[in-house]
């Protein structure tokens, strides 16, 4: 039996949007498949029977084989190993650390779970973590240094007085009580550095006078000015006591005078004042001091115009 044309042409007109409808549905599956197996994290999708249906190559390197038709739990207690240090992380067997996000697939029952691999990013955090560490150590250390540096002066100055054959005993025995001043001093400014280091910072210190500070900072200075033909004379009108870490406070005020023998002068005053409500202590000297310019930028750490100089000198004296 024959059918017209006409009737040939109607079929295919009742036929055509079918192919056309399911033709765009196909290219968008196909496209989101592609998207799937580039995407950059691991992606897997969970049926409501918590079965994995399909996962993405990321994953399968995260997690190996297999992973589809498996339980979602099965693979947990395969591939995942926390750790106490895990964090927001998640710790996989092979040693690597990913991020986990889960999704519910609404309105169809399952779940969209993405995997982002975090190993190298902790690895890079863990890097810097220790070079800011190894930043502040060298820091550390040259604080010390800076702060050591005056005391360790004073006692081999001290020490080279004592290898003279001309003082007398009583000279001598003067010497030595110095010189174990400042050893003593000079552990005492490790003690508080390595109380720095582990974080537990200074104490408000002992109560002192201010003309206590003075005899410290005297017998630090005075054998170093001596030697730059600097004077250095001391006034003291304080009499209350006040709390303070003796070695760090004279540590700031060593810095202060031994800057200024540096800057040349002759002639340094140590002064303790009392007023009504504070106890002020002020370091002067007839140096040349500082352009306009300079003066807030040797308050910055490791800034120095001198040779051989530290950059800590006022950093520490205004930390202080």
């Amino acid at each position: 039996m024959s059918v017209s044309p006409q009737l040939q042409l109607n079929r295919l007109n009742q036929e055509s949007p079918k192919c056309l409808d399911t033709a765009p549905a196909a290219n968008m599956s196909n496209r989101m498949e592609h998207i799937l197996q580039a995407m950059p994290s691991g992606i897997i999708i969970i049926n409501g029977d918590g079965l994995v249906t399909e996962a993405n190559p990321v994953a399968v390197e995260l997690l190996g084989l297999p992973l589809e038709g498996l339980k979602w739990l099965q693979i947990i207690n395969r591939a995942f190993s926390p750790r106490d240090d895990d964090g927001h992380e998640v710790s996989l067997k092979n040693g690597r650390r990913v991020k986990l996000a889960i999704t519910p697939l609404t309105p169809e029952p399952g779940q969209l779970i993405v995997l982002t691999d975090l190993t190298e990013t902790r690895l890079l955090q863990k890097n810097l973590s220790h070079l800011q560490r190894l930043s502040a150590l060298g820091k550390m250390v040259a604080t010390l240094a800076h702060q050591v540096r005056t005391p360790l002066t004073a006692a081999l100055l001290y020490a080279s007085n004592l290898a003279s054959t001309k003082i007398s005993a009583q000279s001598r025995a003067r010497f030595q009580t110095k010189l174990v001043d400042r050893l003593n001093e000079l552990e005492h400014q490790v003690n508080d550095m390595l109380l720095m280091a582990k974080g537990r910072g200074q104490d408000q210190g002992e109560a002192h006078q201010v003309s206590t500070i003075f005899d410290n900072v005297m017998a630090n200075c005075e054998p170093i000015a001596e030697q730059h033909w600097c004077k250095l004379i001391r006034v003291d009108n304080s009499v209350s006591e006040f709390l303070a870490n003796s070695a760090t406070l004279s540590s700031a005020i060593n810095n202060l005078v031994i800057n200024g023998i540096e800057a040349g002068a002759t002639l340094i005053e140590l002064r303790g004042c009392e007023t009504e409500h504070q106890i002020q202590i002020h370091v002067t000297d007839n140096g040349k001091g500082l352009d306009k310019g300079m003066q807030q930028k040797v308050l910055e750490p490791f800034f120095t115009t001198k040779p051989q100089g530290t950059g800590l000198g006022l950093a520490v004296v205004q930390s202080v």
